[in-house]
Parts: C-alpha cells; structure tokens; sequence
C-alpha cells in the first residue's frame, strides 16, 4: 500500500478588520480614557503634540513590524523577531519585556475601567479591578466563543462614541483654555510623550497574532499602518476637545476627563455614554491584553526559553491554560503593586526597548541572509523609517524617571541570568547576533572545501623546520614571510635598500627555505617585509595574501609572557586567520596524532587538520573526549559519525575513540596527550575572554611533555577583533596629522 502524506496546517481565521480591531481596540482602550488627565497634568496643552510624536515614532515601528511579520508571521510576534534577527539572548530578554509590558498594560486597564465604573455605582477601586481581571481570566481559560466577535463591536461602538465626542466638541472649544501652549517647558512634551507610550502598544499584540492573519502580506501591513493611524488621529482629536473645553485646573483634577466633557456637551445622557465608551474600551484592551500576551510564554517554551509547562493545552477548552493562567494573575498582583501613573510608564518603558530593537532587527535582517525570512512587504523608505523609529524612541527614555529604568535593567539582568543558568545550549534559534551580523546562521562547515593556503612567519631558524614540515603537512600553498623590524628613526625604503647590501648572513633564513624538501604539487612562495612592528607586518601580510592559517611557534624560551607588543600575544589578538600555534620540537617519526574533541569549531577543525597529518605523515589518530563525571555526557554515537564526517572514507587513516571522565579535563588529555608522538587541542571559542588563549590550553600546553598543537579558529566579531578595528582606525588618524 502506497504511504499517503500527511500534511498539517495552522488556520488563517483573522481577516484584514479583525486584525485592525484587535490592534485599534489595545490602543484605543485604556491609553484615551486614562491618560489625558496625567498627559495634561504633565505637559498642559503641549499633551497632544505629545500623542502626536508617539504616533508618528510608533508608524515608523509599526511599518518595520509590518515587514517582519510578513516575513515571518508566527505566535510570540515580537519575541519571535528580534530572536531571529539578533539570537536566543534576546530573545529571552524582549520576551520577558514583552510579556510584562503587555501585563502593565492590561493592570493599567483594570484600574481605568474601575474609574470608569464609579460613574455609575461607588465602588473600591481594586475589588472592581480586581474582580474583573478574574472574570476576564476565567473567559479566557474557557475560551468563550464569540469573543473576537464582541471585540469587532467594541472598536466600532469606540470609533463612532469618539468620533461624535471629537466632532460635537470641536465646537465648543475656547482657544484661552491653550494658553499657554507649553506651561511646563519644551522638556515636558518628550517626557510626556514617554509617559503615553504605552497607548501604542498594541501593535506588539497585532504581531503576536500575525500566524492566524489571512492574506497577511497584504492584510498584515493594511492593519498595522491604519491602527496606528486611526488611534494617533483620535488621540489628537480627544486631547484637543478636552484642552479647548476645560480649563488646566478642571483638566488635571479629575480621573475622568472625558466624561466631564460629555457631560458639558450632552447632559447626563452624554456622561454616561462616554462613561459606557470607557468601560468597553479599557475591558477589550485587558481582555485583549490576556487574550494575546499569553503567547509570549507559549511561543517561548516553544524554543526552549521557558519550561514546557507553559505550552500544554488544556484537554478540555483547548486553550493554552497555564499561559492564560499566569498573565492573568501576574496582571492582578502588579496593579496591587503600583499606582496608575507608574504602571503606565513601566509599561512604556518596556514598550520603548522593543521598539528599539524591532527597528534594529529590520536593518539586520536587511544586510544579512536569513533562512525562510523572505517579506512579502518591505519598507520603500528603508533605512530611514528605522533610523527614525530608533533615534525617537531612544530619546524618550531617560525623561520616564529612575524607577522605570533601574526597572527594566533589573528585568534585563533576570533574562540574561535565565537564559545563561537555564536556556543556553538548548535554545532555538542556536546562533546568537554576532553569528548574524557575520552572516553566519546556516552555521558553514568549519572544513575547507578547497586549497589550504599556510603562513609561516619565521625568524629562529632551528624551529623553522618543524614550521616549515607542519604547515607542508597540512597547506597546500605555502608562504614563507620574514619580517625585518626597522626603528622609527629609519625609513622604510632606506631599511629596504641597506637590507640589500648587507652581508650574506641576513638571507639565511630565505636559504633554509628555498632548501626545504616540499610534498609535490605544493606551491610556495617567500616574501621580506619591512615594518615597524613585526606582529603587525604578519598580520598585515595574511591579510594581502588571504591566507587560511598562519602557523608558529611557542619555544621554550618565549613562554607567551603576556606583556605588550609580545608578538605571538599580537597576531593572536588581531589575525582574521585561523592559527595553528606549536608548542615544543616535532619528533622525527609521527605515530600517533591524539586529538582532544569535544565538538566545538576549533576542535572540528582540529580533526581536520589531523586528517591532513595522518595522511602525509602515515600516523594513526587517537580521538580523546572527556567528560567531568557531575555533568551530561556527549552523545558517542553522534560524535562518532560527526567525525566519520570528516574524515571520511579514507582507508589511508586509522582512528580510535576514547571516551573517559575526570574531573580535571586539562590532566584528562595531558594523560592521554604524553602517551602520543602530538596532541592536537582546540583553544576556547569564546568571543569576549579576556585571555589571549582559554586557561585549559595554556595549561596543557605548559605541562604536556610531547608537542602540542594548538588550533585557534578566527571569530571575526570579538574582543580581539574590535580592538584590531579600533587600533587600525587610531593608526590611520595618526597617520593622516603626521
């Protein structure tokens, strides 16, 4: 019988309206009913300048997102962006942000629809509050049919409510109520304009729902761009209604600023509209804010950022219950924490960073190759959009105060301690930023598919043979370079030329290897640089000549004193080759190459290297992994066949595993080191230590009594690297005044 495929898909339920309320109906909600009276408070009249700058640096956000969620429309929305574009790190961090910004925000709602309530009946603020944060919890557990649809009704009635209340008010305006314009100072409308933020946070909501979207490169982009303008344009319109109708004393001494209003346009009835209109509009923001921040912690136990316990759904509602269950109650425990004004600028601040970083991951993800991210909208204004987007929001947060800031640090801190103790190694996605920048994500292969192309800087001729045989052994073009250190007081053409006519002595060392026995078909050259520095002469040269791997030397003499202008610490720090660094004098015969493996590139790397020796030099190889007793073990099965992979079928090279466990790693290898003829170790592959080689490969280099390799494999962007960047550019300014 034939095997049938079995395909599986997710349902596209949400059409370009749905879409636009849910986003309208988070913006519209809690942000216009709440926060003109601390806006006014703030800023006077100068408010609505202040809606007007968080609506446009929010458009410049919302068409960035707009083009990621075409690109990679999936639950968790921002997180699931900024985790892609700049690694699981942050996406840790913007995931805890985005899910407790969204938190602040529905607790603000609850608090501002308490007020909303007292119009009808005197009720305490925090059992109202609180009593329907339950219900909205409970709704939510179930998963109540029909709710997207009474969403659908509440932004339409909130869109006619505020449409009449804008009209009916431009009307009764009195213009003296404007002045003055700026009461508290140019200052007060950036600080305001932080403080609303968290108006515009819905479209984060419209991103976390983007998998369920119809249509969604034309829909997505339609309902991101038309609520952020349709919310900026009634933020506008209601700020100005109720600068222009109450004067600051009446503006500022009330928690209901807009029911004041309508009670002065239409009587009781008027009051108890808008009072209606509030109700409904900060209850879809908290609903809407239960109903989609839940997906943060769903989508992030999805890639292993947070315990699988968030992702079970429930057997009976169908509903990811312990995700709807936690924010539900995170959200009633923080309005019990803090006042209406600090959760509203808690929640902008975390609103900020994401903006911050969702412009970045535009520009990333623009200049580097992404696999399965290909947008069916792309901003026609990039880069500018984001630049602006970036720059805008940045400059609002210092004006949110101390609380908010240490806040978020503080938030920061706790996902990066998370990520480190709990998610590193398990994480999706298993790149990290600097791996994007470096267009790196489909990790390559750390094996070279074509010629090894090998420097060897020389200068003792003693060690130059076991040079010269290492790099014949494993390059096939080889570069011989001899660097001739002249004093500042000399120029380089007059070295140059004294050089020449110096004695036959100076030529020694291009004699030995001009002499040297090479393996046939193996090209070579040698080149006599003149420089200043030597360390910078070997680099400068790899460089021109786009060389692999620069081999040399660590002799008993020069045991890597770590003091300035050392020049094997120099090409160490700033080679963009790869290094291949022995230590010690090679034996005359090679029988048995042990290789310290623990799966890492430098290691891989090392395997390969190892290959290459084997085969010219005829020795077996001993591949060595070890373990520390109290942590998990490597798979043997996958190792095996990783470096099966390598090595390939190869009936020239004899290979055998041990596989031990110490609870020192560094006499673990030096153990099984000292009984091979040379051992091959790979040096730590972090990207910012602060030794030049890791501490377990000084260690065995400094102990082993046999030769040691050392294979150190370039990390372009590092605290080597930058440091290269940043002392060339010191250099070329120097350079340019003298």
């Amino acid at each position: 019988m034939a095997v049938i495929e079995t395909k599986e898909r997710l349902g596209r339920s949400l059409g370009f309206f749905a879409t636009f309320a849910i986003g309208t109906g988070t913006m519209i909600g809690a942000g216009i009913f709440i926060l003109p009276a601390i806006a006014t408070s703030t800023a006077g009249p100068a408010s609505i300048i202040s809606f007007l700058l968080g609506g446009v640096i929010s458009m410049a956000t919302a068409i960035s997102m707009a083009e990621l969620a075409t690109g990679m429309p999936r639950a968790g929305g921002s997180y699931h962006f900024i985790s892609r574009a700049m690694g699981a790190r942050f996406g840790v961090v913007v995931g805890f942000g985005a899910w407790l910004a969204l938190m602040f925000k529905g607790s603000f709602a609850l608090i501002g629809l308490a007020d909303y309530i007292q119009v009808f009946y005197s009720l305490p603020i925090y059992f109202v509050a609180i009593a329907t944060g339950l219900i909205l919890l409970f709704i939510n557990y179930r998963g109540a049919r029909g709710t997207g649809t009474l969403q659908n009704f509440i932004v339409i009635f909130l869109l006619l409510i505020l449409g009449l209340f804008i009209i009916k008010g431009s009307f009764m305006l009195d213009m003296e109520n404007f002045n003055p314009v700026v009461p508290f100072g140019y200052s007060s409308i950036l600080a305001t304009t932080g403080l609303i933020f968290i108006s515009f946070l819905g479209i984060t909501q419209l991103a976390a729902i983007s998998e369920e979207v119809k249509d969604p490169s034309k829909n997505l982009p339609r309902a991101f761009i038309a609520s952020v303008a349709v919310v900026t344009l009634i933020y506008i319109g209601v700020m100005v209604v109720i600068n222009g109708t109450l004067n600051s004393e009446e503006a500022v001494n009330t928690n209901t600023p807009l029911v004041d209003v309508a009670d002065m346009m239409a009587g009781t009835l008027g009051m108890l509209a808008i009072a209606f209109a509030g109700i409904l509009a900060t209850l879809s923001t908290a609903n809407a804010v239960i109903l989609s921040s839940s997906r943060f912690p769903f989508a992030m136990g999805r890639d292993a950022l947070m315990p699988r316990w968030f992702m079970v759904i429930h057997k009976r509602y169908d509903t990811p219950s312990r995700a709807i269950l936690t924010t539900g109650i995170t959200m009633i425990l923080l309005l019990l924490l803090f006042d209406v004004e600090q959760l509203a600028k808690l929640g902008s601040t975390f609103n900020i960073l994401i903006f911050v970083l969702i412009n970045i991951s535009v520009i990333i993800l623009r200049k580097r190759t992404l696999e399965g991210y290909k947008p069916t909208f792309k901003d026609p204004f990039f880069p500018f959009t984001q630049i602006f987007g970036i720059f805008g929001s940045l400059i609002l947060l210092p004006l949110l105060g101390v609380l908010p800031l240490f806040f978020v640090l503080f938030v920061v801190f706790v996902a990066l301690f998370w990520y480190q103790f709990y998610c590193k190694g398990t994480a999706t996605p298993g790149y990290s930023l600097f791996d994007v920048l470096e267009d790196r994500v489909s990790k390559p292969s750390v094996i070279p598919e074509s010629m090894i192309k090998v420097l060897i800087p020389i200068s003792n001729l003693r060690h130059e043979r076991d040079l010269l045989n290492l790099a014949d052994w494993l390059g096939d073009d080889i570069i011989g370079l001899h660097v001739v250190k002249v004093p500042s007081q000399t120029s380089l053409n007059a070295a140059q030329e004294a050089y020449h006519s110096g004695v036959e002595v100076k030529s020694l060392v291009k004699k030995e290897f001009e002499q040297f026995p090479i393996i046939s078909g193996h090209k070579r050259e040698f080149i006599i640089a003149f420089d200043r520095s030597v360390s910078s002469s070997i680099v400068e040269q790899a460089n021109i000549e786009n060389v692999d791997v620069i081999v040399m030397g660590w002799n008993e003499n020069n045991r890597f004193n770590h003091s300035i202008g050392d020049v094997a610490n120099e090409v160490l720090s700033f080679s963009k080759s790869h290094i291949v660094l022995l230590k010690g004098y090679l034996p005359r015969k090679i029988n048995r190459i042990v290789i310290a493996y623990d799966g890492k590139d430098n290691s891989i790397y090392g395997v390969y290297l190892a290959k290459k020796l084997a085969i010219n030099t005829g020795a077996s190889i001993q591949i060595v992994n070890i373990s520390h007793p109290d942590k998990e073990p490597i798979d043997k099965n996958k190792l095996i066949d990783a470096i099966n992979e390598i090595i390939g079928d190869d009936d020239r090279i004899s290979i055998d595993y041990k596989f031990i466990e110490r609870f020192s790693i560094a006499d673990g290898i030096l153990e099984f080191g000292n009984d091979g003829d040379m051992l091959i170790i790979g040096d730590s592959g972090r990207r910012f230590k602060v030794s030049l080689l890791g501490t377990l490969s000084q260690r065995i280099a400094k102990h082993s009594s046999k030769p040691v390799i050392i294979v150190r494999r370039s990390i372009p962007i590092s605290r080597e690297g930058l440091t290269y960047w940043l002392k060339g550019k010191i250099k070329q300014g120097l350079f340019k005044y003298l």
